[in-house]
């Protein structure tokens, strides 16, 4: 626990500096112009193994679970670089995901018993609330670079799910219905098209309180006493997160480059155009000088013949 604390921390502090010195080098934009404000999400979500509470040193482990989720989201600028964003998303959690392999001696089979299944879900969804803080800041054209924090507020339905194997195995977890509030945090690029303007993220969850909790137990075994344990889906998760804004009817998109921050290709570019402009205006100077010099040659004539 602590030292998820503090890899937060890290993770902040570092995400501000940064997030300060670009912010001191661009100027003022509008991202959403041309898009609608509200949006789909779709997540891709890789959940972090259960804790087991092992009691024996039978091989018994739980492993990483895919989840996913989708909704509706809606941006509310506060201003051209900071913002907020609400949505309300539907998913299913992972809650078994386990291994293990029982000798075949254990239970008088010819082979041993393989345990490696696909993860287990909830028969119903799970709904959840992001309220996240936004810092955007444009770095190249096209390219806006965003960080998002804040917590989701979830709703874990009701649900038992059990998995077993004869009457050697079980396992069953559960959750009566709660409401929990989640930390969250996001990093990724905002990525302007004519029809579509996509957010592509890094998305972390951490959960204060364990998703589903429960209990495991092996039986019967020939050479290995019964035993049990806890078994505790915590629901933390990473993953990569979509966001989809669509072109607004009637509105032109700007795609132009409008931050000071540029790629390689841009910047070479500019000091051409300036190498350019320079000699041009050196050109112009050298013109003018001579110029100046045949006026006061002739001045200098016609005063002369002039007395």
């Amino acid at each position: 626990m602590l030292k998820k604390f503090l890899l937060l921390g890290i993770f902040f502090m570092v995400g501000n500096t940064y997030a300060q010195r670009l912010f001191s080098n661009s100027r003022s934009f509008d991202l959403y112009n041309g898009y609608t404000k509200w949006g789909i999400q779709i997540d891709g979500l890789l959940y972090f193994p259960a804790e087991i509470d092992q009691t024996n040193n039978f091989s018994f482990r739980s492993q990483f679970g895919i989840g996913y989720k989708f909704g509706a989201v809606y941006n509310l600028n506060a201003s051209d670089h900071f913002g907020f964003r609400f949505g309300v998303l539907a998913g299913q959690v992972p809650a078994l995901n386990t291994y293990f392999v029982i000798d075949k001696d254990e239970i008088n089979a010819s082979d041993d018993y393989q345990h490696k299944k696909g993860s287990s879900y909830s028969p119903v969804f799970n709904f959840s609330i992001p309220v996240l803080f936004e810092y955007r800041n444009f770095l190249i054209n096209r390219y806006t670079l965003s960080l998002d924090a804040g917590i989701q507020i979830e709703l874990t339905k009701g649900a038992t799910i059990s998995e077993s194997y004869k009457n050697y195995y079980r396992t069953s977890v559960s959750n009566p219905g709660s409401w929990d509030v989640d930390l969250v945090i996001k990093a990724g690029w905002y990525f302007q098209f004519k029809p579509v303007m996509v957010q592509t993220s890094v998305v972390y969850k951490y959960r204060f309180v364990d998703q589903y909790t429960g209990t495991y137990a092996f039986t019967n075994l020939k050479n290995t006493p019964d035993f049990s344990g806890k078994f505790n889906q915590k629901g933390d998760y990473i993953g990569l997160s979509f966001d989809f804004f669509f072109h607004r009817q009637g509105r032109e998109v700007d795609t132009s480059c409008r931050g000071t921050v540029h790629s390689k290709l841009v910047r070479k570019r500019q000091e051409r155009m300036f190498k350019e402009k320079e000699k041009i205006r050196k050109r112009q100077e050298k013109l003018k000088r001579k110029r100046a010099r045949k006026m006061r040659k002739k001045a200098k004539k016609s005063w002369i013949y002039g007395k």
